[in-house]
């Protein structure tokens, strides 16, 4: 991808005006920065023409939702007094470290790679990826105290409620901020990434 061969004019795209707005209900996208999701729509993303383009970066943050889901899951039932301790621990624990490597990694490759073409293609949208850039920070500093909740939780072979309660606010905490965060990062990103 080079900024030579993006071939969609923001202006003809805003005055296109299609009036769709972002599918966050509180993103923080502005709507001039939307002119090439209105070319290319999410009912869009994943059509024969586009999916070859689409379908990783989808792919990856379907996993990463999947990953949060299945935490809070266990989460929930440790919460609720539906599985104990001792299960909790053995869930909970693998999962935790596959999920923070994951985000880590992936957003080491977007901060490092895909943010600065992106913004080197579409100069118009830098604040919104310095947005997304602020949210990798948050978020690193919440999977490093839930990396640190884990390293307790290894080591709680007795239970430890209070824990247990911090994990899943911390869990809580990081699913709030990632699911903004990824929708706004695909309003922005998937429309680049299919029309180039």
């Amino acid at each position: 991808m080079t900024a030579a061969n993006h071939h969609v004019n923001p202006q003809d795209a805003l005055d296109a005006g299609s009036g769709l707005s972002p599918r966050h209900p509180d993103s923080r996208l502005e709507t001039d920065w939307l002119f090439l999701y209105e070319q290319l729509p999410p009912a869009e993303w994943l059509s024969a023409k586009h999916v070859y383009k689409t379908s990783g970066w989808l792919n990856i943050h379907a996993d990463i939702r999947n990953r949060q889901h299945t935490l809070i899951q266990i989460s929930d039932a440790y919460q609720s007094g539906d599985i104990d301790w001792s299960q909790y621990r053995l869930q909970s624990l693998p999962r935790i470290n596959q999920y923070i490597l994951k985000l880590h990694h992936h957003h080491s490759i977007e901060d490092q790679a895909y943010f600065p073409t992106f913004i080197r293609m579409y100069p118009q949208l830098k604040t919104g990826f310095e947005i997304l850039d602020r949210d990798h920070v948050r978020l690193d500093g919440l999977l490093n105290e839930l990396q640190t909740l884990s390293g307790q939780l290894a080591k709680s072979e007795v239970e430890d409620k209070a824990l247990g309660n911090q994990l899943h606010q911390t869990l809580m905490s990081v699913s709030e901020l990632l699911s903004q965060h990824l929708t706004d990062e695909e309003d922005l990103v998937i429309p680049i990434l299919g029309l180039n």
